[in-house]
């Protein structure tokens, strides 16, 4: 059991899982891509929290999980963005962009592993959201400043700080899951704003 690391991923889990709640009830495609994508990262951290109190029955449904969020859930936060400032995104293609993902998750991950995949689509979505509240900054200040934050709290978890290793008396891995949950709550806001 790491205490610490199950109460980082159980606040990942919450904060994460509260912001999917807020799109529950909207049909807009970037609030079902947030919903799908939020509650994907809320799933996989609430497991975590499992994992890390000592539980590993749930170990397999954990690990797919972990790889779906970074595969699929942060896509989706991406893809709400993307129709927000370059091209609206039909019905019918946000279930192709989803299964797409999820194929390619399934292809990275067993078939023929790729361990970078995930860093791969996640980067590129946080660029998306970047670019979007630049673009949108000027009418929307407060949904752009929330992305904007969002994104960067994002990659600086994934790139800068990673799970592995610790950074004074803090595991890397508890201050990656709190990063994230502070990221997730202001792109969950950004999206909300726009919206």
């Amino acid at each position: 059991m790491v205490l610490s690391t199950f109460l980082s991923d159980l606040f990942l889990s919450l904060v994460s899982l509260l912001v999917a709640y807020r799109f529950i009830s909207k049909s807009s495609i970037p609030s079902r891509s947030a919903l799908y994508g939020f509650a994907i990262i809320g799933i996989s951290a609430g497991l975590g929290s499992i994992h890390f109190l000592g539980i590993h029955t749930l170990d397999t449904i954990y690990r797919f999980f972990v790889g779906l969020s970074g595969c699929l859930g942060v896509p989706l936060l991406g893809l709400a963005f993307f129709h927000f400032s370059f091209r609206s995104i039909s019905e019918k293609t946000f279930f192709l962009f989803i299964g797409l993902l999820f194929v390619l998750y399934l292809v990275f991950a067993y078939l023929t592993p790729l361990p970078i995949y995930s860093t791969v689509v996640g980067g590129i979505a946080m660029v998306i959201v970047l670019v979007s509240s630049i673009i949108r900054f000027p009418k929307h200040q407060n949904a752009a400043m929330m992305g904007i934050v969002g994104a960067v709290l994002f990659i600086l978890a994934g790139l800068v700080i990673g799970t592995k290793g610790e950074t004074g008396p803090f595991l890397n891995v508890d201050i990656f899951h709190v990063l994230l949950a502070i990221a997730n709550y202001c792109l969950g806001e950004g999206i909300r704003k726009l919206s």
